[in-house]
């Protein structure tokens, strides 16, 4: 699920606004129609409420303004929401930033296909059907280090140079030219690391950086108007305390009451992690032992939402990796257990501060995939 602002300054392309947001919405996203003189006047100050929480941003109009209202709030390409520009007539979706990590480039092609536009596409890796280690680590749910490591792995595949994934997880799929998968060992992994995670290397044996698999989702529960900075400083706590890495987060998952709750956002973009919601009925068909609550299931249809979340969204991760994508959805997971896709089990039980539960689910893939399912 996507949190995307569209924003639009004439007629024209408040009709295109409107049509573009309803396809994002009858596909899950939550979309928001931004349209001059009606919902603002100034796009900086949109801008300065929504970058927190926000997956993309959509400007119908020209490249050179969406660029120039941007550039005061860019930080980092793995850290910054995706921003797509669409001409007025709707001919072309241009993806001007976070193409990857962000799903820019997805997000055009996506567009371009229901308006019968052209995806205009400019990164290398895209243009020549090369492996792009971002898309790689985003698709697995692995963290890269830094944006320098992108750009050096990315280097050494458009010049041909010989890549090696070595892991103890392992691959399938079609790979890549030039670009081959090892088993790690003890022996031959160089560094003490957890199972999961990916060493890139050159054909040389030389490491060019490492992927920390993300092995934990977070399930929330909140009380409406929850800040994003009072979640996360419960989260950071809740993680010290059971010896949780922040970066080893992965997702955010809830109720589908909470679809628009902009604290869960802010928190989801600040731990750069997705974030996915289910119904109370998907919610009450997890299996096992919770720490239910009977005012909470008078109140939104189900005895627990953090720890129920987590591990619905754990078990459909299995799911999916175990069956070639076709997941058996949220009512086919349970308390913790094994499929073919992987194992997962609630690793931090129900915690509860201010309004605010949080649990913690932890997800051990056994494949990872080449290319996205």
């Amino acid at each position: 699920m996507r949190r995307i602002v569209i924003f639009s300054y004439t007629e024209p392309g408040g009709q295109l606004n409107h049509r573009i947001a309803r396809r994002l919405a009858e596909g899950g996203d939550v979309a928001l129609s931004y349209l001059y003189g009606r919902d603002f006047t100034s796009t900086a100050a949109a801008l300065e409420s929504e970058w927190r929480c926000t997956s993309a941003f959509v400007f119908i109009g020209a490249v050179g303004i969406a660029v120039r209202h941007i550039a005061p709030f860019l930080q980092d390409k793995l850290q910054d929401p995706a921003v797509l520009v669409i001409d007025e007539a709707g001919q072309f979706a241009i993806p001007v930033l976070s193409g990857h990590v962000g799903g820019g480039v997805a997000l055009a092609r996506e567009v371009a296909r229901f308006l019968g536009a052209q995806a205009v596409v400019t990164t290398a890796t895209d243009v020549r059907e090369r492996f792009a280690v971002d898309v790689f680590a985003a698709d697995n749910h692995l963290r890269l280090p830094d944006s320098a490591a992108v750009r050096e792995v990315s280097a050494a595949v458009l010049q041909d140079r010989k890549i090696v994934l070595r892991t103890q997880i392992p691959l399938e799929g079609e790979a890549f030219p030039g670009v081959t998968a090892a088993r790690a060992t003890a022996g031959n992994d160089g560094a003490a690391r957890a199972a999961a995670d990916v060493a890139v290397e050159y054909g040389d044996g030389r490491t060019a950086c490492v992927l920390a698999h993300r092995s934990y989702i977070v399930g929330v529960g909140c009380k409406k108007g929850k800040s994003g900075e009072e979640l996360y400083t419960f989260l950071a706590h809740t993680c010290e305390q059971n010896g949780v890495a922040l970066h080893r987060i992965a997702a955010v998952a809830s109720i589908d009451g909470k679809r628009e709750e902009r604290g869960i956002w802010e928190l989801a973009r600040r731990l750069g992690a997705s974030y996915e919601v289910f119904s109370a009925e998907e919610l009450s068909k997890v299996e096992g032992k919770v720490n239910g609550s009977a005012f909470v299931e008078r109140t939104v249809g189900v005895d627990n939402v953090c720890e129920r979340s987590a591990l619905c969204l754990a078990g459909r991760w299995a799911a999916a990796r175990g069956k070639g994508g076709e997941s058996g959805g949220a009512s086919e997971c349970d308390g913790g257990g094994r499929e073919e896709g992987g194992a997962y089990r609630l690793a931090v039980e129900k915690q509860a501060q201010d309004g605010m539960t949080l649990a913690l689910a932890r997800f051990e893939p056994s494949v990872y995939r080449w290319r996205a399912l």
